[in-house]
């Protein structure tokens, strides 16, 4: 949020306190910090997303909201906050033109420039029953990085009515340079929407999305084969329970077949098996060069408490398409009530570490130790590479880029750099790779604008920054 080229916090009071920036100190130690105006807020707000709409290179934050339980008759806005460049923030909520309907909840959101003018447009992720009109407040078009306006209709999303959004995130699925949209939604109402270049979607679901509660979404090269992947979370009640409604049948991950076609292999990936899913994300936390699987648990209900105490999922990849789960035996022990989660590098140490926001509870932070660190020497057991891009404004943080490396030692990884949601929760616009025994890599940005930067000979074990030619 400072520019200091580490990552910090930010986190929602559940309406019951204050939100907080915990700024990291450079070791993945954090001081609190109250912002004024986004501090003592009565909102029950929701799924904070950190982009830089402006294109003045300061990440700005952007939050949905939702009714509280104990008051479902108020009804509260989505608020943007611009960011001043000195950890200060000012409301520019009435300005900014962001007015979906107050009464549906807005529990994540996403960013990604849809039609090429490079200013990151908006989708808003809401839930609520499916009444309403056919235009209402889901995507919404960046007016030159000063307003904001509905285009939900006009870009060929009306039926949206129809679902129950949770979790959306811009991805290009079919390889064509341009982003496409995945939203995991409630009661089986998750889908897929290709984007033809220009901003206009057309849905192309079919039928294998079969996600009964779709939650917490991930997307990611999770077999190596060059495209994303699209893993959702959801309800993995006992067989003979099924009758109470919560659904027995659990996640689901979607490969892909490299033209943005599904099918999925939840179950002989050996990932379905997650008790009450919900924020999740991809990356590899051992740094052999596979990505691997987290996502948190957790619901209580008046009728059961069977899901009270469900623990995270850890799935390691085996690297061949089939996970392991592994949380115990990684100290992953985790049983609260996890809804959001962030995957990041807190120290700068060249592994990935977890922040989870727990409903009702304090959060949980766990550190790796993949990288083992010292006060005098560090001792690499593995090696990394991470990589943070610098765009040409609007889109500084090059929103939507493709990061290809082929590491000494063979293979080939691709990351997307996404300003997207896990559910109410996203990581950082950065991409990191582990790299087993390999020292160097060869490496291709293909930027949102086409142009194409190659580095060879990149040297392990460092964060690197990339410039745009332009930038």
């Amino acid at each position: 949020m400072d520019n200091d080229g580490d990552i910090d916090l930010f986190v929602v009071s559940e309406g019951t306190g204050e939100n907080t920036l915990y700024v990291n100190q450079g070791d993945g130690t954090f001081s609190a910090l109250l912002l004024g105006a986004l501090s003592s807020t009565p909102l029950f707000e929701s799924g904070p997303l950190f982009v830089d709409y402006d294109g003045d290179g300061f990440l700005d934050i952007i939050m949905g909201g939702v009714r509280s339980d104990a008051d479902r008759d108020q009804l509260y806005s989505v608020r943007v906050y611009r960011n001043l460049g000195d950890l200060s923030f000012v409301d520019v909520s009435s300005t900014a033109g962001l007015t979906p309907p107050l009464e549906q909840d807005t529990y994540s959101i996403s960013a990604a420039d849809i039609d090429g003018d490079q200013y990151l447009d908006l989708f808003l992720a809401h839930w609520g029953s499916p009444t309403r009109s056919a235009d209402d407040g889901f995507l919404w078009k960046n007016e030159g990085g000063r307003t904001f306006t509905d285009i939900t209709t006009q870009a060929g999303l009306q039926d949206l009515n129809q679902i129950y959004a949770f979790t959306p995130n811009f991805s290009d699925i079919d390889g064509d340079g341009d982003l496409d949209l995945l939203i995991a939604g409630d009661f089986g109402t998750s889908k897929v929407f290709v984007n033809d270049g220009r901003g206009m979607f057309s849905e192309s679901t079919g039928f294998t999305l079969t996600d009964e509660f779709g939650m917490g979404a991930s997307v990611g090269d999770y077999d190596g084969d060059g495209d994303m992947d699209w893993f959702v979370s959801s309800v993995r009640d006992a067989p003979e329970a099924i009758s109470r409604g919560f659904g027995a049948s659990g996640n689901r991950l979607y490969q892909n077949d490299g033209s943005g076609t599904f099918r999925e292999v939840g179950e002989a990936a050996g990932v379905r098996e997650g008790f009450w899913g919900w924020g999740s994300c991809f990356a590899d936390f051992d740094n052999d060069g596979w990505l691997d699987l987290f996502h948190v648990n957790g619901w209580r209900t008046r009728v059961t408490n069977e899901f009270s105490a469900d623990p995270s999922r850890l799935f390691m990849s085996n690297g061949d398409g089939t996970f392991t789960e592994a949380s115990f035996v990684n100290g992953l022990v985790d049983d609260g009530q996890g809804r959001g989660v962030v995957c990041f590098d807190a120290d700068r140490d060249g592994d990935i570490d977890i922040f989870v926001s727990n409903n009702g509870d304090g959060p949980s932070f766990y550190m790796n130790q993949v990288v083992e660190v010292n006060r005098d020497v560090e001792i690499q057991v593995v090696n990394y590479l991470e990589v943070v891009l610098r765009g040409p404004s609007p889109n500084t943080q090059g929103i939507g880029a493709l990061i290809t490396i082929t590491p000494s030692t063979g293979g080939t990884q691709v990351r997307e750099i996404r300003a997207g949601s896990n559910f109410a929760s996203q990581n950082p616009a950065e991409a990191h790779f582990g790299l087993g025994d390999a020292t160097s890599v060869d490496l291709s940005v293909r930027w949102p604008d086409g142009v194409i930067t190659i580095e060879l000979n990149v040297a392990a074990n460092q964060l690197l920054v990339l410039s745009h030619p332009g930038a």
